[in-house]
């Protein structure tokens, strides 16, 4: 209990908390699964909504990368 007292939170807590952890490892995709299908909003060149969207499916066989970052 020593070690848990830095985090301020209760054994109990913890344990709740590597449970739902385990619980969202087991839907973590593995290298080489398929990705999910999604559609994303494009952008214009100064970071404007478009109306227009672009799913996943539609860049099959092409390389995409995805940059999840701040623009602020």
């Amino acid at each position: 209990d020593e070690r848990l007292d830095p985090l301020m939170i209760s054994r109990e807590d913890w344990t709740t908390m590597r449970a739902a952890s385990a619980e969202r490892e087991k839907r973590v995709p593995e290298v080489g699964d398929r990705a999910p299908e999604f559609n994303l909003e494009r952008l214009d060149f100064d970071g404007n909504r478009t109306g227009e969207f672009t799913s996943l499916a539609s860049l099959r066989g092409q390389p995409v990368t995805l940059y999840f970052g701040s623009y602020t």
